[in-house]
């Protein structure tokens, strides 16, 4: 059975467990930390967090780019010392707000679950006060005026010149790499939990209120949240690892914010998609740094078939009429982006850049499982023939079949079965086929055959497409 996804990752985010210490996290403020720790009330916590923020960011010592803790003075007098010590001291009791808060979260969702295991069914009637509280403190609060010299600033507002103050989340975000390590991950581990908490779990019904209104928030401001996470995964291997943790808890954020189909559709607009979902594909997915490409292939895969992985929907588990709606709309909302850009993703992209021998073996190879999902998807009929009708295509596909690796030209044998099994094959695909018949067919006897004797569908189908091609005539 799946980890509930609502909340599992959320506990194991929380350093040294739910009855772990906050002030373990906590550097410079003994006496605010044992006092953070013993807050049970998250609209406290994050109005406070918010003043820390504000302070911190306007404090001489912050500088806007890295975990801005202050440094040790050189001859800067105790002036210097103390702007920079009361700095850290903020930025300390943020980290420890921001992780009390992630707490209370997984112990009243721990707590939901385990009554709803109890007694078999939820309790409609109950509200999720934690839950409840974060977001609507959380989506009140100001982060303050947007400091000149921050990222994004290519983006601001231009206007009569009216200052208007940012709202706390988007600030955070914005701010990623002026944080702790820590409370960068808390941040991102509530903003996941707070979009997801009613889409997983027994009792998601409890908690769906709590999501969709926070999904409505982040769709309102998505020109500043979800374009700013899509930013963050622009970074080069001079940048340091700091640039590359930012990547990751951006890509895991905005995968969350994917699971609701009103932002999913509006990244996929004609007005966005060119901006948004087009960066991945032409440079993210082929970072240097292994981690970031990966996660930059999770949101590609997420991106274009609609599901992300690890949730039921990705596993084919769906057990009730309101998940499979969902994952209705969702392919649906897929399959219209892929037939309406299909010459710009599909050939433009996919094929020609994270397909061809000049991407990196991780690429390749998780663009063909996301390619063999869109194809398999029955909602994807029409982009399936309009693959599987293009001789060239096929060319592509028959070189990764005799790619040196071997999870590749598995991962190619699952698309090339597909133009074998069409039915209506154009005669320019025909006698491609037709020609090198001889030399697949003693290929293929071959390709994995050790993989037959455990895997009876990859037996029988390979045996279908042997057989297919051995009767092909022009």
């Amino acid at each position: 059975m799946l980890e509930n996804q609502a909340f599992g990752w959320l506990k194991n985010a929380i350093s040294g467990g739910v009855g772990g210490s906050v002030a373990s996290a906590v550097v410079g403020s003994p006496t605010n930390a044992a006092a953070i720790g013993a807050c049970a009330d998250p609209s406290a916590l994050v109005r406070d967090a918010a003043k820390d923020f504000r302070a911190a960011a306007g404090s001489p010592a912050h500088s806007g780019g890295g975990d801005s803790r202050a440094a040790p003075s050189e001859g800067g007098g105790a002036a210097s010392d103390e702007d920079g010590s009361a700095h850290d001291e903020r930025l300390d009791d943020l980290t420890a707000r921001l992780d009390r808060i992630k707490i209370l979260l997984y112990e009243e969702r721990s707590a939901s679950s385990s009554a709803a295991a109890s007694a078999g069914a939820v309790s409609l009637n109950w509200t999720p006060a934690v839950a409840t509280g974060t977001f609507k403190s959380l989506t009140a609060e100001k982060g303050g005026r947007e400091q000149d010299g921050a990222e994004g600033d290519a983006d601001a507002k231009e206007g009569d010149g009216e200052e208007e103050e940012e709202d706390l989340l988007p600030a955070l975000i914005r701010n990623l790499r002026s944080l702790p390590f820590e409370a960068r991950k808390s941040v991102s581990a509530i903003f996941n939990y707070l979009l997801v908490c009613g889409l997983d779990g027994a009792d998601r019904r409890q908690f769906a209120s709590v999501s969709s209104a926070f999904a409505a928030y982040v769709l309102e401001r998505a020109d500043a949240i979800i374009s700013q996470l899509v930013r963050a995964h622009h970074c080069k291997p001079s940048d340091g690892s700091g640039r590359v943790d930012i990547a990751l808890l951006c890509g895991s954020m905005l995968r969350s914010s994917l699971r609701h189909a009103s932002i999913y559709k509006w990244m996929l607009s004609d007005g966005n998609c060119e901006r948004l979902v087009y960066p991945f594909l032409d440079g993210y997915v082929h970072n240097p740094n292994f981690d970031v490409s990966s996660d930059a292939l999770e949101t590609v895969r997420a991106i274009l078939t609609g599901t992300a992985s690890g949730t039921a929907a990705a596993a084919g588990v769906v057990t009730d009429p309101a998940s499979e709606e969902h994952k209705q709309i969702m392919e649906g909302i897929a399959s219209d982006f892929l037939s309406r850009k299909y010459d710009d993703v599909i050939d433009g992209r996919i094929n020609r850049k994270c397909l061809s021998s000049k991407a990196n073996y991780m690429t390749r190879r998780m663009s063909l499982q996301t390619l063999s999902t869109i194809l398999l998807n029955r909602a994807n009929y029409g982009v399936m023939m309009a693959y599987i009708s293009s001789s060239k295509n096929l060319v592509t596909i028959m070189c990764l079949l005799r790619d040196p690796s071997p999870h590749i030209t598995l991962d190619a044998f699952q698309v090339f079965k597909i133009f074998v099994a069409n039915p209506n094959k154009p005669p320019e695909v025909v006698k491609i086929l037709y020609d090198n018949k001889v030399k697949l067919v003693k290929y293929l006897e071959g390709l994995h055959k050790d993989r037959e004797s455990t895997d009876d569908q990859y037996r029988d189908e390979k045996q279908l497409v042997i057989s297919t091609l051995e009767g092909l005539e022009i």
